[in-house]
């Protein structure tokens, strides 16, 4: 119990060391060594890749479900489905991100929470908080690919539409990198905070889950969802 409580505390003084943002972001990690680069930056070439993996998704996702009504839709639903993006996934809600470090089944292992100011990230770029659809000035492929009317290079956060159960259960939102290839340890040092969650502490972590009704079905309120809850329920 020691350690968990000490992890909590560990959560409120990087808060503050923050700022006491508004609303905090939150990413686990089930690796403690795994730094904030997302899964597309890590293929030579992702620029070029990206553009190849975007138009053939499109064209492909086109006759299995509804059409999305802009071009950040469809990189959501990319994310959703596991194709590298420029996205990283985090959540507003603490319990989420540690329920993601649980689900991972790496219980030996010390693992990492990371804490984010989204406000400041996107302040050191000269934005507000962008929330999508409702800011229809920045457009993906505009802003991404043709860097009009400027080049991005930090990463930023944004705020999705809740166009899936998925992301709704899991209260996510995003950060989005620019072309500059480093990892959040570089390029945004003073906006996150990493926390190590000790193996000593997942036992009280995965009962502080179970009061919160955190399960992979509550947060994957889908088929896959529920057939790893039954199965780590009976099994």
């Amino acid at each position: 119990m020691t350690e968990w409580i000490d992890f909590l505390q560990e959560v409120r003084d990087a808060e503050k060391a923050l700022g006491s943002p508004r609303e905090p972001w939150y990413r686990g990690h089930s690796e403690f060594g795994w730094g904030l680069l997302p899964s597309l930056l890590r293929h030579d070439e992702w620029e070029r890749k990206e553009k190849e993996l975007f138009t053939e998704f499109t064209q492909s996702a086109s006759r299995l479900f509804e059409k999305r009504s802009n071009d950040w839709e469809t990189l959501f639903d990319m994310q959703h489905y596991w194709i590298p993006t420029r996205l990283l996934d985090w959540s507003t809600v603490l319990g989420v991100a540690i329920a993601f470090i649980l689900h991972s089944d790496n219980e030996d292992e010390d693992s990492a929470l990371f804490v984010l100011n989204p406000e400041k990230l996107n302040r050191e770029s000269g934005r507000d908080l962008i929330t999508l659809p409702d800011d229809r000035a920045f457009d993906y492929r505009r802003i991404y690919w043709e860097n009009n009317p400027v080049k991005v290079e930090r990463p930023i956060a944004v705020r999705p539409p809740h166009q899936s159960d998925r992301l709704r259960a899991q209260k996510g939102v995003f950060t989005v990198h620019g072309s500059d290839p480093d990892g959040f340890e570089k390029l945004a040092q003073t906006c996150f905070k990493k926390i190590k969650l000790p193996s000593a502490a997942k036992g009280d972590a995965r009962e502080f889950l179970k009061w919160a009704n955190l399960d992979e079905y509550t947060i994957y309120p889908d088929i896959v969802g529920m057939a790893r809850h039954i199965t780590k329920k009976i099994l």
